[in-house]
């Protein structure tokens, strides 16, 4: 590019140096006038080719999986035709494995709902025995207290009245007794039975009252205590029942879910799995010409062939669409506000070197990006992408293309070659071709493109200026001296540098009329 830009700018100077034809010596070998006109000034730089609607093809299994078989590179697919084949091996070696688990898993979910059915029923047996055990104790209690306590109170009370009437028969025989054995109407042996039986009869009086003071002080507490005791273990049982019941229900539970958190897990990596295998055998989305990797990304075509490792979302394989394509470039941050968003830019790619493409800034970023720090580069540029205009552009995505953008017209100014305009001290100066001597100007600059350079004041237009710095020169102080303009800023203007009177980091392009 050095070289052609070298070319370039000598076939400029020789033009000018021409059509100066009424100067004489050095007006005609190294000289030019002073023109006035409209000087066109463009913005160029080099950037990569991107199709604005390209169809991505990516690995959608997770991981890393190495590639088997890839389609050809330049390749034209139909939408459905088969682009990439991974590695599928150890995927099927875990779906085999996955399956034979996945059977195991489900006898021992099976086994594990069958002992919580058993044993639900086995819990409402045992509830039910137990509430049977209880509503008895509790029927006990309440027949010893209505019906037992009352009846043997009744048993006891009548044995006492019948002891005490039968003592009041005994005694009342046995007062005529001895009457009647001295008168002889009983004998000795019927006066002693009646004697014995009258004793019987006062024991039996005392035994009938010692039993019911048994019953009531000792016997009937006793009862009492026991039926209410047997209520108050048959109350326990029933809760320890249930307790045990859902000890024994959690646990099994609890192993039902975690043989049905297994299942679910293995379920859904078996799916998984499954779906990965679907997806290694990769078909095209869409029609189109097959280029590796991301265009945007071209240095990372290189790692895509058989056997490297693919990532999950990784560009294998990109479908461009040849009908929209732009050019990225990379603005100098001196130079962003030059641009908007579309003026008109020509395009040249190095691939289709006889074709001239026309079109427009499309997208201009608002952040800028730090440069390569890397390499000690610290100016901050802008991306900016240029739409193609046109249906058959057939260029390749990924190749390299230089851009020239129409920045603005500088209309009715004075205008010279860079090559006249010489810095020196931070001031600019020119060389009047006056035949006798090489007189030096101090002039005032403005905006440049790649071959000229605005003249603000110092010059008039017609005023021949050399093309290059002689050795000796005299100054003129008779002519005016502006102040020079070194911002940038001002006015769309910018500072010249020294080593080339408007030069920026971005190179420029255009024509004067």
């Amino acid at each position: 590019m050095l070289l052609v830009g070298a070319a370039l700018l000598l076939l400029v100077i020789l033009v000018w140096n021409l059509g100066s034809g009424g100067a004489t010596g050095t007006a005609r070998g190294g000289s030019t006038p002073v023109r006035r006109g409209t000087l066109k000034v463009t913005l160029t730089e080099r950037g990569t080719l991107k199709t604005r609607n390209a169809v991505h093809v990516q690995s959608e299994v997770k991981g890393r999986t190495p590639i088997e078989w890839l389609i050809e590179e330049g390749s034209r697919v139909e939408a459905g035709d088969v682009v990439v084949e991974l590695e599928k091996q150890e995927t099927q070696r875990r779906i085999d494995e996955l399956e034979r688990n996945l059977i195991g898993i489900e006898i021992a979910l099976n086994s594990s709902r069958t002992e919580v059915a058993i044993q639900t029923e086995q819990n409402k047996t045992d509830h039910e025995k137990s509430q049977l055990s209880l509503e008895v104790a509790q029927v006990e209690k309440e027949k010893l207290l209505s019906g037992d306590i009352p009846k043997e109170e009744r048993r006891l009370g009548l044995a006492i009245e019948k002891a005490e009437s039968e003592l009041n028969r005994a005694e009342g025989l046995w007062q005529d007794m001895p009457e009647m054995l001295e008168k002889g109407f009983v004998t000795p042996d019927e006066f002693e039975q009646e004697r014995i039986n009258l004793k019987e009869k006062r024991e039996g009086l005392i035994t009938a009252k010692q039993e019911r003071k048994l019953y009531k002080d000792f016997e009937k507490p006793l009862s009492m205590k026991q039926k209410a005791a047997a209520v108050t273990e048959a109350q326990r049982g029933v809760e320890r029942v249930a307790k045990q019941a859902e000890t024994t229900m959690g646990s099994l539970k609890v192993k039902v879910s975690q043989d049905e958190r297994r299942l679910e897990e293995s379920q859904e990596e078996l799916a998984r799995e499954q779906y990965d295998l679907e997806r290694m055998t990769i078909l095209a989305p869409s029609e189109g010409v097959v280029f590796y990797g991301n265009p945007d990304r071209p240095w990372e075509a290189e790692e895509i062939r058989v056997g490297e490792n693919v990532y999950f979302n990784r560009i294998i394989l990109t479908l461009p669409d040849p009908s929209e394509m732009a050019v990225s470039i990379n603005i100098h941050e001196a130079d962003i506000d030059k641009i908007a968003v579309g003026m008109p830019a020509v395009i040249r790619s190095d691939v289709k070197k006889e074709r001239v493409f026309h079109g427009e800034v499309l997208k201009i970023d608002s952040v800028a990006n730090a440069g390569n720090r890397r390499w000690g580069d610290q100016i901050r540029r802008f991306k900016v992408e240029v739409s193609l205009q046109g249906n058959d552009l057939d260029l390749k995505p990924g190749t390299s293309a230089e851009v020239e953008i129409h920045t603005e017209d500088l209309e009715n100014i004075l205008y010279v070659p860079l090559q006249a305009v010489h810095a020196e001290s931070g001031k600019y100066f020119c060389f009047l071709d006056d035949s006798s001597q090489k007189n030096q100007i101090e002039i005032e600059v403005g905006r440049s493109n790649e071959s000229f350079l605005e003249i603000i004041s110092g010059l008039d237009e017609g005023q021949l200026v050399l093309l290059y710095k002689p050795e000796t020169a005299n100054s003129i102080d008779n002519r005016s001296k502006p102040t020079v303009k070194k911002s940038a800023e001002e006015s769309g203007k910018r500072r010249v540098p020294s080593n080339r009177p408007g030069s920026s980091p971005g190179r420029r392009g255009g024509s004067a009329q």
